[in-house]
């Protein structure tokens, strides 16, 4: 589904060319679009992660265009904080995802009317935020692939470790005699 939504978005980019000074990825906004519509479906906490991150996002936006360079590493340290308070809103991994594609795609709106002659060019979506995101959730969808096989060896592990009692019957208090 993915790979569809890309194809169109890529479609559209290569159909309609920008000659504005926005220079729009539909490609990767399609993609975003579908992940986003997706993880919305699979969560239950949806618009209380959706306004905090959208919130964080919106602060760093307006503190770039009123004191761009002020803060070394801002991109960074404001998609850390992004990525955290996400992560303490959302009760799911699907919400996580939610909370992150649903304010970063609200963001390139305001964006675009924030930068309104201000800058010259600019991409939709950033290429640090699109860039962000696919190696965040490659990771993170990794590491809980990885948990989730580490848990799951351990389990079996220690089935296998549990000792086996020759017949199956109650409890009584005689065998406990005999195997003192």
């Amino acid at each position: 589904m993915l790979t569809i939504a890309w194809l169109i978005g890529w479609i559209i980019e290569v159909v309609f060319p920008s000659t504005m000074p926005w220079h729009w990825h539909y490609a990767r906004l399609a993609v975003m679009l579908v992940f986003w519509i997706w993880a919305w479906q699979r969560t239950k906490r949806r618009i209380f992660p959706l306004i905090f991150t959208s919130f964080i996002l919106s602060v760093e936006t307006l503190f770039l265009v009123n004191d761009p360079g002020v803060i070394p590493y801002g991109s960074w340290l404001f998609n850390a904080v992004l990525v955290l308070v996400a992560w303490l809103t959302s009760k799911s991994d699907w919400g996580i995802a939610a909370a992150l594609i649903g304010s970063w795609l609200l963001n390139q709106a305001l964006v675009r009317f924030t930068y309104e002659g201000i800058v010259r060019h600019a991409d939709f979506p950033d290429p640090f935020v699109w860039n962000f995101s696919v190696g965040l959730f490659t990771v993170w969808a990794g590491l809980r692939q990885g948990y989730r096989l580490y848990t799951k060896r351990e389990v079996q592990k220690r089935v296998t470790e549990l000792p086996l009692m020759n017949g199956v019957g109650a409890y009584e208090p005689s065998e406990e005699r005999e195997l003192q």
